[in-house]
């Protein structure tokens, strides 16, 4: 009975943020919801997918952003990539990479790291076309990233910087997170190395010859679906239970 009222506890939180979040906006003089990009209203209205709803009826998007650095204040995004992952299958057909016109943070140490040149960011699109497609593409999704706190500092700091507001209360799955909770479980040790690259090497998956935001995206996808096997073996998994599997609660963006 506890347990099922912490996954309530979870989603109804979540839920209590986001209509905090819509009473934010109207709130803002000046800035009331028709202020804000159709996509993002859009997001608010769409109800998340029911707690019950199993893996693999659930549609998730898996997302990377490569940047300049980790501080969404001073750093600036250079790189999107998603591909969606419905049915337990990651579909390729809907991936998608951009590049923002913005050559501003780069410099010798970030082009050999991100593999990003000027050159490369001219021929891209505004910071704002890319976002305006990226929350299009997550309505109605759970998002899959690796570190959290990068994508969606930088989305918040976006939102922020354009319309005073954080981005609204999002579902997120964070596989760095998921490492570390198994971790913990296992072992009792939370420390250790939870890059991308050496998470996937330890779970037995390729290394990719080289580094970028789609690959990058592809890569955690295919990470994500490994873990859930290993946690659920040939069961098919809720939505709540993936949560309360690896002890994290459904994240509030904001």
């Amino acid at each position: 009975m506890k347990q099922l009222f912490s996954r309530f506890k979870s989603i109804n939180r979540l839920e209590k943020a986001r209509l905090k979040w819509l009473e934010q906006v109207q709130g803002k003089e000046g800035a009331g919801i028709e202020a804000l990009p159709t996509e993002i209203n859009a997001i608010s209205a769409v109800s998340w997918p029911e707690k019950s709803k199993n893996f693999a009826e659930l549609e998730f998007l898996l997302l990377d952003f490569e940047t300049t650095g980790l501080s969404p204040e001073t750093d600036n995004i250079l790189s999107i990539g998603y591909v969606e992952l419905k049915g337990g299958t990651l579909d390729l057909n809907t991936s998608h990479e951009t590049y923002i016109k913005d050559s501003s943070g780069i410099n010798a140490l970030t082009a050999v790291i991100n593999q990003i040149t000027p050159e490369m960011l001219k021929q891209g699109q505004s910071l704002d076309e890319a976002m305006s497609a990226l929350f299009e593409r997550m309505k109605g999704k759970v998002v899959v990233v690796h570190g959290l706190s990068v994508e969606r500092g930088f989305i918040d700091q976006y939102m922020q910087d354009k319309f005073g507001i954080s981005f609204p209360p999002t579902l997120w799955l964070d596989t760095l997170q998921i490492e570390k909770s198994m971790a913990v479980n296992m072992h009792n040790k939370r420390d250790g190395d939870y890059r991308l690259s050496s998470i996937r090497e330890r779970y037995g998956l390729p290394e990719y010859p080289c580094h970028g935001a789609l690959i990058d995206a592809v890569a955690t996808g295919e990470l994500f679906l490994v873990m859930m096997k290993k946690m659920f073996g040939t069961e098919t998994p809720q939505l709540h239970q993936i949560y309360d599997a690896v002890h994290y609660e459904m994240t509030v963006s904001g």
